[in-house]
Protein backbone atom coordinates (compact mmCIF):
# COMPACT_ATOMS: atom_id res chain seq x y z
CA UNK A 1 0.00 0.00 0.00
CA UNK A 2 2.74 2.47 0.94
CA UNK A 3 4.79 1.40 -2.07
CA UNK A 4 1.84 2.19 -4.40
CA UNK A 5 1.31 5.53 -2.68
CA UNK A 6 4.99 6.46 -3.07
CA UNK A 7 4.96 5.41 -6.74
CA UNK A 8 1.82 7.49 -7.32
CA UNK A 9 3.39 10.53 -5.67
CA UNK A 10 6.60 10.08 -7.69
CA UNK A 11 4.63 9.77 -10.94
CA UNK A 12 2.58 12.86 -10.07
CA UNK A 13 5.75 14.86 -9.31
CA UNK A 14 7.42 13.77 -12.55
CA UNK A 15 4.33 14.72 -14.58
CA UNK A 16 4.06 18.03 -12.71
CA UNK A 17 7.68 18.93 -13.35
CA UNK A 18 7.35 17.93 -17.00
CA UNK A 19 4.26 20.09 -17.41
CA UNK A 20 6.00 23.02 -15.72
CA UNK A 21 9.01 22.74 -18.04
CA UNK A 22 6.67 22.54 -21.06
CA UNK A 23 4.77 25.66 -19.98
CA UNK A 24 7.82 27.74 -19.01
CA UNK A 25 10.11 26.87 -21.95
CA UNK A 26 8.61 29.37 -24.45
CA UNK A 27 9.13 32.22 -21.99
CA UNK A 28 12.85 31.59 -21.55
CA UNK A 29 13.72 30.66 -25.14
CA UNK A 30 16.00 32.92 -27.17
CA UNK A 31 14.05 35.35 -29.38
CA UNK A 32 13.88 34.11 -32.99
CA UNK A 33 13.52 36.20 -36.15
CA UNK A 34 12.35 35.04 -39.56
CA UNK A 35 12.80 37.36 -42.54
CA UNK A 36 11.26 36.51 -45.91
CA UNK A 37 11.60 38.35 -49.19
CA UNK A 38 8.25 38.32 -51.01
CA UNK A 39 9.28 41.21 -53.26
CA UNK A 40 9.76 40.58 -56.96
CA UNK A 41 13.39 41.79 -56.76
CA UNK A 42 16.39 40.99 -54.55
CA UNK A 43 16.74 43.25 -51.49
CA UNK A 44 19.51 43.94 -48.99
CA UNK A 45 18.13 43.58 -45.45
CA UNK A 46 19.47 44.77 -42.12
CA UNK A 47 18.10 44.37 -38.59
CA UNK A 48 18.59 47.22 -36.09
CA UNK A 49 18.19 47.10 -32.28
CA UNK A 50 19.75 49.19 -29.54
CA UNK A 51 23.06 50.32 -31.08
CA UNK A 52 23.53 47.06 -33.00
CA UNK A 53 23.08 46.20 -36.66
CA UNK A 54 22.91 42.73 -38.18
CA UNK A 55 23.54 42.53 -41.91
CA UNK A 56 21.30 39.80 -43.31
CA UNK A 57 22.70 40.20 -46.80
CA UNK A 58 20.95 40.24 -50.13
CA UNK A 59 17.83 38.10 -50.18
CA UNK A 60 16.60 36.84 -53.53
CA UNK A 61 12.83 36.75 -54.15
CA UNK A 62 11.28 33.90 -52.14
CA UNK A 63 14.32 33.58 -49.85
CA UNK A 64 13.88 33.18 -46.10
CA UNK A 65 16.50 33.62 -43.38
CA UNK A 66 16.31 32.89 -39.65
CA UNK A 67 18.45 34.24 -36.82
CA UNK A 68 18.38 34.60 -33.04
CA UNK A 69 19.33 37.48 -30.78
CA UNK A 70 20.18 37.03 -27.13
CA UNK A 71 18.78 40.36 -26.00
CA UNK A 72 15.57 42.19 -25.14
CA UNK A 73 14.86 45.38 -27.06
CA UNK A 74 12.95 46.80 -30.02
CA UNK A 75 13.96 45.79 -33.54
CA UNK A 76 13.54 47.61 -36.82
CA UNK A 77 14.19 46.08 -40.24
CA UNK A 78 15.40 48.00 -43.28
CA UNK A 79 15.45 46.84 -46.89
CA UNK A 80 17.30 48.46 -49.77
CA UNK A 81 15.84 47.77 -53.20
CA UNK A 82 17.95 47.66 -56.41
CA UNK A 83 16.64 51.10 -57.45
CA UNK A 84 18.03 52.60 -54.19
CA UNK A 85 14.70 52.95 -52.40
CA UNK A 86 14.78 52.13 -48.67
CA UNK A 87 11.86 50.59 -46.80
CA UNK A 88 11.69 50.45 -43.01
CA UNK A 89 9.52 48.57 -40.53
CA UNK A 90 9.38 51.67 -38.29
CA UNK A 91 8.16 51.78 -35.57
CA UNK A 92 10.43 49.12 -34.14
CA UNK A 93 8.81 45.98 -32.70
CA UNK A 94 9.64 44.93 -29.14
CA UNK A 95 11.03 41.43 -28.61
CA UNK A 96 11.82 39.41 -25.51
CA UNK A 97 12.39 35.79 -24.50
CA UNK A 98 10.25 33.27 -26.34
CA UNK A 99 9.02 35.65 -29.04
CA UNK A 100 9.13 34.75 -32.74
CA UNK A 101 9.19 37.81 -34.99
CA UNK A 102 8.30 37.51 -38.68
CA UNK A 103 9.36 40.23 -41.12
CA UNK A 104 8.07 40.02 -44.69
CA UNK A 105 9.58 42.28 -47.32
CA UNK A 106 7.16 43.13 -50.13
CA UNK A 107 7.53 45.32 -53.21
CA UNK A 108 6.37 48.34 -51.21
CA UNK A 109 7.01 47.77 -47.50
CA UNK A 110 8.15 45.53 -44.64
CA UNK A 111 5.37 43.90 -42.63
CA UNK A 112 6.29 42.68 -39.15
CA UNK A 113 4.33 40.43 -36.80
CA UNK A 114 5.17 38.65 -33.57
CA UNK A 115 3.95 35.51 -31.86
CA UNK A 116 4.70 33.82 -28.57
Amino acid sequence: MIKKLLLSIAAFLILGIGALVYLVAPYVATPKFIVKNEASVPVKVTAHWRDKIKELGELSPGTMIEFEVTDEAAMEFKAIYPNGRVASSFPAVYFTSGVVTNAVVTDSSIEVSTQL
